[in-house]
């Protein structure tokens, strides 16, 4: 019986010690590191960048968690916005903060948000083809141009659709694609902006997410991916 204890115990500090390092290979778990993502338009032209910060790791019980900040800026470099985040990761998920996925829209370009709190898209541990994955919700307030703004952002029906190797000015991984579903809210003064997309994403296990693609009735609106990626 005491055997029997002995081996589970050592099963599960190995399990444990897997899960750590799992969690210290994520991008967004390194301690100063520095991801830049490109925005392309339709036509494959560059129109800003989000450069993500990582300021610094921790544990909170079970969970290693960061805290990074997030600056946009345009084509020319020239900084348009600001922000903050989190990204979680414990034995068995990745919780990525939902703000990395909005995409790009000109309504949002010049906007100054604020949220209550950190929305998060989760993602198993063990990834594999025909997978359903769970839903996210977020909502945020902001000013543009003395105009009030509100925004509404809801991820569903996300499923891996397969695997493929990806290729950017960052690096190369091999991942998994997920597709989901885009309902965005989006309030200005007394008008409603509803806006339904598709998006699949490219998901590097141990590493993060790489790359981003919107597609609206069918054609692509723009994508999103890594160009950069200092540690």
């Amino acid at each position: 019986m005491k055997k029997s204890l002995f081996l589970i115990a050592a099963l599960l500090a190995a399990v444990n010690v897997l899960f750590a390092q799992d969690c210290k290979n994520y991008y967004y778990l390194l301690n100063n590191a520095e991801v830049e993502m490109s925005m392309f338009d339709a036509k494959g032209t560059t129109v800003a960048k989000n450069v993500y910060k990582v300021l610094s790791v921790n544990k909170e019980g079970g969970s290693t968690v960061s805290d990074f900040t997030v600056t946009t800026k345009d084509a020319k470099g020239a900084s348009l916005s600001s922000g903050k985040g989190k990204f979680k990761c414990t034995g068995g998920e990745i919780m990525i903060d939902m703000k990395m996925s909005l995409p790009n829209m000109p309504q949002l370009k010049d906007m100054k948000m604020e949220s209550d709190g950190s929305a998060f898209l989760n993602y198993p541990a063990t990834l594999k083809e025909g997978q359903t994955l769970p839903n996210g919700s977020f909502e945020m307030s902001g000013n543009a141009n003395g105009m009030d703004i509100s925004l509404q952002y809801q991820v569903t029906d996300r499923k891996v659709a397969g695997k493929e190797k990806i290729t950017t000015a960052g690096g190369s991984w091999e991942c998994y694609k997920i597709t989901y579903k885009m309902n965005l809210g989006l309030k200005m003064m007394s008008m409603n902006m509803p806006v339904e997309m598709n998006a699949t994403e490219w998901f590097a296990p141990g590493f993060g997410v790489v790359k981003t693609a919107t597609f609206k009735d069918g054609n692509p609106v723009g994508h999103m991916e890594i160009t950069s990626f200092k540690k």
